[in-house]
């Protein structure tokens, strides 16, 4: 089954069914068969009194549109106990179904009494804070702290009132970052700080939260945070020395961590390397020193190898090496921090063309259209970068075509970087001369020089399309 809305003939109702079959036997193991019966598995189903689906990839679902996973969870809602209300929660998060929180989160009550009222809105709150929906988020909390303060579990009712605070905090940081964009820096600053005080509050809630696993976690992390949003204000504003401050306030967090379970270990480290990254980085503003500028592009690097590929670190790492690159003189040093400053540039751009354009391939269709100034105005980059980022991209392709390691083409890559010289812009013959006064390994420029007629020629092929 690839493909429900055509297995359904675009029928609305046996879509809605679709979803809905897959989800309760994701939950229970199996299907109701009034509902697998008028869906796109009717003629696959093996059913008995209730149906088992002959599928074991339940991602099918995620691309379908949101009207018809809101339809079907509604569905699903109807056909469980309000005590499988939190697994399905559970489900929808672990498949990514945003639509799908929010239709529970419409269509739960959010006055269930005791235990279950609790758990549910618990569930749900988890849930609405995982898809940045805060406000409704913390309704969830504000009830389930309160109904777990009725049944005297103080603990779960002083980590719910935490998790409030937090969801609020987030809630402003969207808000400060939509006022920095309209230039209204004064009251972007008061919310800044207002959530700093948010994050400060709940370490607080999360002390008292006794008994509670994640509570020490969490504590820790937002005292961090409390430091990290004024050093995050402060940085993109120019005050580097108060950045520096408070990056380091949130730094040190790290030594505060007795009785931090192996579990939850890594986020709180992650979020200290973050805070140290960008420590060294305002350090290196300030005193000038291009060793302190490659010590922290290497720390986001190392972040970025663990998995945290987001704006601050590949930005961060961009930034720190373009600032080494500055002030390094030696050619070796040159040639070493430049590929550090490419990989980066990949990472930064591979995240950036992610979430603007899907894909490298619906990117490069734009960029056939040659069109680099608007093009590197919509990434909010230059064009030589712009380039650059694309030649990376052909120069790995080919490397590893070639049987190469991803040190050769980053060494290549680097030269091209150091020295200004592009393949979409330039021959061969003309990119090897320049290249001659720098490497004296002939083996090594001639095997530059087969892989640059493979590059040329792969980029004229993706320029020449149109």
């Amino acid at each position: 089954m690839n493909n429900i809305p055509d297995a359904c003939h675009w029928d609305r109702e046996c879509i809605t069914n679709s979803i809905a079959s897959v989800l309760i036997q994701a939950l229970k193991g199996s299907v109701p068969k009034d509902l697998a019966n008028n869906s796109a598995f009717r003629d696959l189903v093996r059913c008995d009194n209730k149906c088992t689906l002959p599928i074991s990839d339940y991602s099918i679902i995620r691309g379908l549109d949101e009207a018809s996973i809101r339809d079907g969870v509604v569905k699903v809602i109807r056909f469980i106990d309000l005590g499988d209300i939190p697994d399905l929660v559970q489900l929808l998060i672990n498949m990514d179904l945003e639509p799908g929180i929010v239709a529970v989160d419409e269509n739960v009550d959010i006055n269930i009494k005791g235990e279950l009222g609790a758990r549910v809105n618990e569930a749900l709150g988890i849930a609405l804070y995982s898809i940045a929906a805060y406000d409704n988020a913390i309704t969830r909390f504000s009830a389930a702290a309160a109904i777990y303060e009725g049944l005297g579990n103080v603990g779960k009712a002083r980590f719910m009132e935490a998790m409030s605070k937090i969801a609020r905090a987030e809630d402003l940081r969207v808000r400060a970052s939509r006022l920095h964009e309209e230039g209204n820096h004064d009251a972007e600053k008061s919310i800044i700080e207002d959530a700093s005080k948010l994050y400060a509050s709940s370490v607080v809630n999360f002390r008292e939260a006794v008994g509670i696993e994640e509570a020490r976690a969490n504590e820790v992390l937002s005292m961090m945070d409390s430091s990290e949003v004024l050093a995050n204000y402060y940085f993109t504003h120019g005050d580097i020395a108060r950045a520096m401050q408070y990056y380091d306030a949130c730094r040190s967090a790290l030594s505060n961590i007795q009785g931090l379970g192996r579990d939850y270990w890594n986020a709180v480290k992650i979020k200290g390397d973050l805070c140290s990254a960008f420590y060294l980085l305002c350090k290196a503003i300030e005193e000038g020193d291009w060793r302190t500028y490659e010590e922290a592009g290497d720390k986001f690097l190392e972040l970025i190898g663990e998995g945290l590929i987001d704006e601050l670190t590949t930005e961060g790492a961009v930034m720190s090496y373009r600032g080494a690159i500055d002030g390094v003189e030696e050619v070796d040093d040159a040639i070493r921090i430049y590929s550090k400053y490419v990989k980066a540039v990949s990472k930064y751009f591979d995240n950036v063309i992610k979430d603007r354009y899907g894909s490298f391939e619906t990117f490069i269709e734009e960029f056939r259209k040659g069109d680099y100034e608007s093009l590197a105005h919509v990434l909010n980059t230059d064009i030589n970068t712009l380039k650059l980022y694309v030649v990376g991209k052909i120069i790995m392709d080919v490397v590893k075509e070639e049987g190469f390691s991803e040190d050769t083409a980053l060494e290549v890559l680097a030269y091209l970087a150091g020295l200004g010289l592009n393949p979409l812009d330039m021959s061969v013959d003309e990119m090897i001369e320049e290249l001659h006064g720098f490497i004296v390994d002939e083996d090594f420029l001639n095997r530059v020089k087969d892989l640059l007629i493979k590059i040329k020629g792969r980029l004229s092929n993706i320029v020449s399309k149109q």
